[in-house]
């Protein structure tokens, strides 16, 4: 394999290992708050809960997904429009220290 074709190699697992993030939901919120992507980038998300169940909503992608304890679940977001979409615990939407946004950049 060529220098060139090592360094490709390597910018293609740096974006692979870019691609996925982890957010943790707990009684304290979501941590991260703000996830940012950039506009036809897919993400994928990792949802965990740090102590009960909760739910990780984004009304405008049509997402709503159950996050039990112990047990990772996964979800892609691809956003074809730049701007902020709100996502939220739905067993608890009334919360507002269990809410954050998706901001996406062209």
């Amino acid at each position: 394999m060529t220098v060139a074709g090592l360094g490709l190699l390597c910018m293609a697992s740096l974006a692979t290992a870019q691609q996925r993030l982890k957010v943790e939901a707990s009684n304290a919120g979501f941590k991260p708050k703000v996830v940012s992507l950039r506009r036809g980038e897919t993400l994928r998300l990792v949802l965990t809960s740090a102590d009960e169940e909760h739910c990780f909503a984004v009304d405008a992608l049509r997402i709503e997904k159950r996050i039990v304890p112990g047990r990772p679940t996964e979800v892609d977001l691809s956003v074809e429009k730049a701007g902020t979409l709100p996502f939220y615990c739905c067993l608890e939407p009334g919360r507002e220290d269990l809410r954050g946004r998706i901001v996406v950049t062209e």
